[in-house]
């Protein structure tokens, strides 16, 4: 754990977090370098007053959009959730994510709503996406976008969704890029990349999380 972060936290909010992060979710004890890397990342966006709000695509069980709805509340901005909320959609399990079955179905917008807590705006959007976007998700700016999809479809349409309604400098938190896991995933971000001519900066997280910071509007 960085220093600053050890010896600076008297006001309680990494103990807030970490119980957040670990809630209904024993692994993510094990996975406090991603917790890290979300608040020191999110803060230095806050810090430089990164224009915009706060969205996830794959939320799960709400453990990492606990930490996006206390940042954001923090700055005065609304949080924005998409899931199906009962895992994998169908349409999404085909080519390189053809034998992915049966994961992430064990939650709901309820226990995600426990985890993140009353705080803030926090809007849930439950269904398939890109098919529950609405004109309001459209319209907003984004400062901080954390995107842990797993399959290529959804990854995919989440990265061409937010990326032209991300203001300059903000930030993308991609799970699972460099774990050899989700290969759809990999895909999708090397994809996207090359087209982009974003680049990726790493974390040594459990399942090989990346980070883009927008490099232009």
């Amino acid at each position: 754990m960085p220093e600053g972060l050890y010896l600076c936290r008297h006001d309680g909010t990494f103990n807030s977090l970490v119980k957040r992060f670990c809630a209904h979710n024993v692994d993510n004890g094990g996975d406090l370098p991603r917790l890290i890397a979300f608040m020191l990342n999110i803060e230095q966006v806050l810090k430089e007053g990164v224009p915009g709000d706060f969205a996830e695509l794959g939320v799960w069980r709400g453990n990492t959009a606990a930490v996006l709805a206390h940042y954001a509340t923090a700055g005065g901005r609304k949080t924005i959730l998409f899931d199906t909320f009962s895992g994998f959609d169908e349409r999404d399990l085909t080519g390189i994510d053809a034998d992915r079955r049966t994961h992430f179905w064990d939650t709901s917008v309820a226990l995600v709503e426990d985890v993140v807590g009353c705080v803030g705006s926090v809007e849930y959007v439950k269904g398939y996406f890109p098919d529950t976007i609405r004109d309001g998700h459209r319209e907003r700016r984004y400062a901080v976008v954390s995107l842990d999809c797993d399959l290529y479809a959804p990854m995919k349409a989440g990265l061409e969704f937010f990326y032209p309604r991300m203001s300059k400098g903000a930030l993308f938190l991609l799970h699972d890029y460099s774990g050899g896991t989700w290969s759809g995933c990999i895909k999708a971000v090397d994809e996207f990349c090359a087209a982009s001519e974003e680049q990726v900066v790493l974390i040594p997280d459990m399942a090989g999380s990346a980070i883009i910071r927008k490099a232009k509007e």
